[in-house]
């Protein structure tokens, strides 16, 4: 009786660690990357600095700096997102096939392109 207990006891612990190492490693995780038709700006930077899309499709940037950001056209008005809050968001549909390079109007060393196929 006193074995079966004790293995009990045992796997029962055993399981625990299991479920925290799972945890822990689970924490880890880097999930600082965009998804898919997404951008992200951190770091003072567009990131992925080129995208490429099909026509018809949405692409999101997602302000992860602490501090106010713009997605704006290099010429033309295809892209002009105005004032992005720290933790703010704009999306744009791209309808049109071309390259469309954009920066940051506060920050203007901030540069990205989308291309549209």
């Amino acid at each position: 009786m006193k074995t079966l207990i004790g293995s009990k006891v045992k796997l029962s612990i055993s399981i625990a660690i299991i479920i925290t190492v799972l945890g822990i490693s689970n924490s880890c995780t880097k999930t600082n990357d965009p998804g898919l038709n997404e951008v992200f700006i951190q770091n003072s930077a567009f990131n992925p600095s080129t995208v490429t899309v099909a026509a018809n499709t949405e692409i999101t940037w997602t302000n992860n700096d602490g501090m106010t950001h713009t997605v704006t056209s290099d010429s033309g008005n295809e892209l002009n997102s105005g004032n992005i809050p720290a933790n703010g968001s704009w999306s744009h549909t791209f309808t049109v096939a071309g390259t469309y390079p954009y920066h940051c109007t506060i920050h203007p060393a901030m540069k990205a392109t989308v291309k549209v196929n």
